[in-house]
């Protein structure tokens, strides 16, 4: 059976709690992180935004958040993003940029204007977030266990970063931690192990990696990620259906 060109990606709100597990100079926390999707005729509109509330053994509360606005071409011959990280309220970092190709695998030429003036290419196939996760949703639909992909999603320098997937054997009775969604009945999900090598370890060793349990129409059931020495688990607590704007 043929594979569509695209996935059928539900255009949503989703909230994760965010339960931290205890590090070497942490004695644990919690916090809060909100996705959103939309579709906005030709492209999709996304904004996500996380605070998590770290208690130190000195006994002081220390606030980490970060941010990041983005939209996405359907076509995938535009990116536009401006990411923020935050410190105890302070801001610590910011970017912004816009990528732009002649076709939707193309290499991309991005110009930058935070945190400074800057022109840079991005290779041939360089997926975009929303690809990227089209990209998994079809390699499980195919029966693939890999995805080898280089991602651009502007958080991290001015480069894209080798992803490698690890794609397990999916489902369509997966039971969440968290809440149950009518949404997700009945829904297809499996999870994904993911490697991110940005340049900074050993040859093999990925710099930081993720996993996560991914819907077929694109919601995350859950998420872990790592924080430093701390591993950070996203329950999913409240999911709300978008309707696409008119065109």
């Amino acid at each position: 059976m043929a594979l569509p060109a695209q996935a059928d990606l539900l255009p949503h709100r989703v909230v994760y709690s965010l339960d931290l597990g205890t590090g070497s100079s942490m004695t644990g926390g919690s916090g809060l992180m909100t996705f959103e999707i939309k579709d906005v005729c030709d492209g999709w509109a996304m904004d996500l935004k996380a605070e998590i509330a770290l208690a130190g053994e000195d006994g002081q509360i220390h606030r980490l958040g970060w941010s990041q606005v983005s939209w996405e071409a359907k076509d995938g011959t535009r990116y536009r993003y401006f990411t923020r990280e935050l410190s105890d309220d302070q801001e610590t970092a910011r970017r912004r940029g816009e990528a732009r190709r002649e076709t939707a695998s193309g290499p991309a030429k991005v110009v930058a204007d935070l945190p400074q003036q800057a022109e840079f290419t991005l290779p041939e196939g360089t997926l975009f977030p929303v690809q990227h996760t089209e990209a998994l949703i079809k390699g499980d639909a195919a029966g693939e266990a890999y995805v080898l992909a280089n991602l651009f999603d502007g958080s991290i320098g001015n480069a894209a970063v080798e992803v490698g997937t690890a794609l397990g054997q999916g489902s369509l009775n997966w039971k969440s931690p968290g809440k149950a969604f009518r949404e997700l009945d009945g829904m297809r999900s499996f999870p994904a192990a993911l490697a991110f090598y940005i340049g900074n370890s050993a040859e093999g060793v990925p710099d930081t990696e993720q996993s996560m349990r991914l819907f077929s129409n694109g919601v995350v059931g859950s998420l872990t990620f790592t924080l430093g020495d701390l591993k950070v688990h996203a329950i999913i607590d409240e999911l709300t259906p978008l309707a696409p704007e008119s065109c």
